[in-house]
């Protein structure tokens, strides 16, 4: 019986990793996770069911630095268990087109029987003129390789400009599925039968502009030796990571620790930001991805005295 390798991309701060959440749960036969993080440490994997077998692969992305890794990380969830589907998670500024490539040599030059089922993925509607102004062929290529398109944030603009937003995507691939309901509201079950319905396709890959690799247009910091904070300073420094006195930060996410001992997950992008209470999980770290960073600026905001910066070296786990 064949793999079926799902792939659910998406630009920094889509909605990924919740997108996972929703459907894993749901989805029928054994599951295997490969989660790429283009910063230095893994975070998403932590937020996912735990009892599945996942790979976390860090410092760079699977479509250009990490090639190898993601290569062995396929056949090792393969041989080792067998499952049903893959799912794989790139990180926010990975190349779909050049993920479908490697799949597809995975397939050709081994013995291993895998397939890719559906290429997911997650644009977020309230950033879309930005990162297609600042980013477009890292953000066009998710969007033109994709079977089946998700819109999400959609509270965040009004319905004339979500229908902009889903022209200018038709106008870049017209053959995708796209999914114009706020799929936050679905339960996973509902998004699962949504898949189902979607026909089979035939990979087509379009033909994109020659472009530099993810880690010289974009840069990362992570870090560990966080400083404690309270709820009213936490949404402060969240708001103020707007400020380009911090570089063009584009994600912000991590595991911090407030002042009354509880741990919360935060998620940061130009347009909007949350934080939630989380149980088991006990580290603190993050993970700031962006342009041109300042640094010592971001570090002076997260960290203690001393801080703990982590070297960018590929990882794997």
């Amino acid at each position: 019986m064949s793999i079926n390798l799902n792939i659910i991309s998406g630009f920094l701060g889509a909605g990924k990793t919740t997108f996972l959440k929703k459907i894993i749960p749901n989805i029928e036969g054994k599951i295997a996770l490969i989660e790429n993080e283009f910063g230095d440490i893994g975070i998403d994997g932590e937020l996912i069911n735990d009892k599945l077998p996942i790979r976390e692969i860090y410092a760079g992305c699977i479509c250009c630095s990490l090639v190898q890794d993601f290569k062995r990380s396929i056949e090792e969830l393969a041989l080792m268990y067998s499952p049903d589907h893959i799912l794989i998670e790139p990180s926010g500024v990975g190349t779909l087109s050049d993920i479908v490539n490697i799949c597809k040599k995975i397939s050709e030059n081994s013995d291993l029987d895998i397939k890719i089922n559906h290429l997911i993925t997650i644009v977020d509607v309230s950033s879309f003129d930005d990162y297609l102004e600042g980013f477009g062929t890292f953000y066009l290529d998710q969007i033109q390789n994709a079977n089946i398109i998700f819109l999400s944030h959609l509270d965040k603009i009004d319905n004339t400009k979500v229908e902009e937003v889903i022209s200018k995507i038709k106008s870049n691939n017209e053959n995708a599925f796209i999914f114009k309901d706020d799929w936050y509201s679905s339960d996973g079950n509902k998004i699962i039968e949504i898949l189902k319905t979607i026909e089979s396709f035939e990979v087509n890959l379009k033909g994109k502009t020659a472009r530099l690799p993810a880690d010289k247009v974009f840069n990362a910091l992570s870090v560990t030796n966080l400083k404690v904070f309270s709820e009213k300073d936490l949404d402060k420094i969240l708001v103020s990571l707007k400020d380009e006195k911090y570089g063009y930060i584009l994600r912000a996410k991590g595991i911090l620790e407030l002042a009354k001992k509880q741990f919360v997950y935060f998620d940061f992008t130009p347009h909007h930001y949350h934080w939630e209470y989380i149980d088991g999980i006990e580290v603190a770290k993050l993970t700031v991805i962006g342009s041109q960073l300042k640094k010592q600026k971001i570090l002076q905001c997260f960290t203690k005295q001393v801080a703990k910066t982590l070297c960018r070296y590929p990882k794997i786990k």
